[in-house]
């Protein structure tokens, strides 16, 4: 008879359910890790706003291309001290280098590049339209690649407001830029980066935020209206990229009522199918005097709708007196 006491069997319903207890675990540690860093996306990066920004370091340009109508186009690439690396496209009216009105224009990705196409003759004025300062895969291609991609595209986000003043201590140099008529236009997407960059830099006497409004969160779900039809799905959708956009460092009630005692100028769509007049008007009351809200015929601003931001540049020479 053997000395040993029998060994309890394994109970197989254990051995079973200790591997789903393991992967419950470490699903719990993922989800609270994946909490954890999104919601530190909620928490403003204002810092990066300045600290980003350094002086001029390097400057590239291209050669002054005369366009049929006579005026100069020209592509200019600037690095600041930290590395941060500005693209932009100079138009300007042919003739001697005088002093004439800057409008600063973001309006999109690759704004600069398709300047010459959108913007037309710049007229009496200097125009200068920065391209976002991205520097990723132009066309993410995948869910791997587009994953890849958002630490590229939310160091683009929070580098245009210091982007827009990097080029505006270039700008201001040049012999043919007047720097005592700098002005600042965003429009559409670009309307929440000028809204920083018009607070933060008083270069500018006068900033105009055009089609846009006071909720950026509302317009992302209003863009995603044909992707996700489901609106609890696109609303969903619309708070994580709000999120994974640092949106909390963009609020325009953080950043539009300190553009004064500069000029802010507020221009709606009178058809937008994007932005309710409410929000615009909304973003108007923002702002504090002096102001002007300003309405423009038809839809949203598109770079298929040329005549559209043509309208709206006419709107702003306007209101520029362009020095003789």
């Amino acid at each position: 008879m053997s000395s040993h006491a029998a060994r309890p069997s394994p109970n197989p319903q254990n051995a079973g359910t200790r591997p789903v207890r393991i992967a419950a675990a470490l699903g719990a540690i993922l989800v609270a890790a994946a909490g954890a860093w999104l919601a530190g996306h909620a928490i403003p990066k204002s810092e990066t706003f300045t600290s980003r920004r350094g002086p001029v370091a390097e400057v590239s340009t291209g050669p002054e291309v005369v366009m049929p109508d006579g005026s100069l186009n020209q592509f200019v690439q600037l690095t600041s001290s930290t590395g941060l690396a500005v693209d932009l496209r100079v138009l300007r009216p042919g003739g001697p280098p005088v002093p004439r009105p800057l409008v600063v224009l973001l309006a999109g990705h690759r704004t600069g590049r398709d300047a010459v196409d959108v913007v037309g003759h710049p007229g009496g004025i200097v125009m200068a339209a920065l391209d976002y300062p991205y520097r990723g895969p132009e066309k993410p291609r995948g869910w791997s690649e587009s994953l890849r991609a958002i630490p590229a595209i939310q160091r683009g986000l929070l580098d245009t407001p210091p982007a827009v003043s990097v080029a505006l201590d270039w700008l201001l140099t040049q012999p043919w830029v007047d720097p005592e008529q700098v002005e600042l236009m965003g429009v559409s997407l670009g309307v929440p980066f000028a809204a920083v960059a018009g607070a933060l830099d008083d270069r500018f006497r006068r900033v105009w935020l055009v089609h846009g409004g006071i909720d950026n969160r509302a317009w992302l779900a209003n863009r995603l209206e044909r992707r996700i039809p489901n609106p609890i799905a696109r609303q969903s959708a619309a708070t994580l990229l709000h999120l994974l956009a640092y949106g909390e460092s963009f609020r325009p009630n953080r950043w539009v009522p300190r553009i004064a005692p500069r000029m802010v100028v507020v221009v709606g769509a009178d058809a937008d199918e994007q932005m309710p007049r409410a929000s615009v008007e909304q973003l108007f009351e923002l702002a504090r005097e002096p102001k002007e809200l300003l309405w423009s015929k038809g839809g949203h601003v598109d770079t298929d709708r040329p005549e559209i931001i043509r309208q709206i540049l006419e709107l702003a020479r306007s209101r520029i007196e362009p020095q003789s």
